[in-house]
């Protein structure tokens, strides 16, 4: 009940308070937080989704104010469950609920300047991965979203488009566990979409976004190096040369791919070699709940 009395609070707050009275930001932003260690609280499957939902109730309320930029919510940027690009227009948050079953559900929102209407506008994601055909070639949108926990976000420029490179973990199932490379931008509405054909794969296809598949349990690094601007990631392999394309005997092989951002493609070279200092943040998204 605890989660449910802070959204009530949250919805009073700004239907009702008059100006004179409201509260700080920080009276705010601690009711969010609340809800976040509700969530990360959770004592089994069934109340983490229930207090997920929650945390998405409550973040909702506040992101759909027109002030809602003023939040800087550093508690969930402290966590990463919010990422900031570094041009300062684009917020974005994530968090996924694990079933019994060992797959998971993500949940996020999207904050970005829309320049036609000179404000902040929040967009709910939708997780609609399960089932999805052919994931690495959909252009997607808020309403039917690839889930994912993003734990960075890269800000690049060609020509006049703008895109948000994100890099993700998805837990899958008992067997796999994914991360990927996906891409936000914004169309002429303001509207989000994910997914571009600014990616050039091994194999030299071009893809909308790129999905990196391997055996659960096993670490695979996936980082953006701010030096080189590179992305740099380790390859994956089978175990056995017979278990091509069977995802769960699939692990780092210690060769090292990169991606590079040449002429608007992210151009995929293989076999670099990787700066000796991992990115220290590494360690914090092995498997992240």
């Amino acid at each position: 009940m605890k989660g449910r009395s802070i959204i009530s609070f949250l919805l009073v707050y700004f239907v009702w308070a008059p100006y004179s009275i409201l509260k700080s930001q920080v009276t705010i932003q601690d009711s969010v937080y609340n809800l976040f260690i509700d969530f990360v609280r959770s004592g089994n499957a069934e109340q983490k989704a229930t207090n997920a939902r929650k945390l998405s109730e409550g973040l909702k309320v506040v992101l759909n104010k027109d002030n809602s930029i003023q939040f800087a919510f550093d508690s969930l940027k402290k966590y990463k469950v919010m990422l900031e690009s570094s041009d300062k227009q684009v917020r974005i948050f994530t968090w996924d609920a694990e079933a019994e079953d060992g797959t998971h559900t993500f949940y996020g929102f999207v904050q970005a300047f829309n320049k036609k209407t000179k404000k902040f506008e929040s967009f709910e994601l939708k997780d609609k991965s399960e089932g999805m055909k052919d994931p690495e070639n959909a252009i997607l949108d808020n309403t039917k979203w690839f889930g994912a926990y993003y734990y960075d976000i890269v800000y690049v420029k060609y020509k006049k488009k703008k895109y948000y490179v994100l890099l993700g973990w998805d837990g899958n199932n008992r067997m796999t566990t994914k991360r990927l490379i996906d891409v936000l931008y914004f169309d002429s509405k303001g509207f989000p979409k994910f997914g571009d054909g600014i990616f050039v794969s091994e194999s030299g296809k071009i893809k909308k976004r790129v999905i990196f598949e391997f055996k659960a349990g096993v670490f695979m690094s996936l980082r953006y190096d701010q030096d080189k601007e590179v992305l740099i990631f380790d390859h994956l392999s089978p175990s056995n040369e017979n278990l091509v394309g069977m995802y769960e005997y699939y692990g780092p092989d210690f060769s090292y791919d990169m991606m590079q951002f040449i002429d608007g493609k992210w151009q995929y070279k293989k076999d670099v070699i990787p700066r000796n200092d991992k990115d220290k943040m590494d360690k914090h998204f092995n498997t992240p709940k």
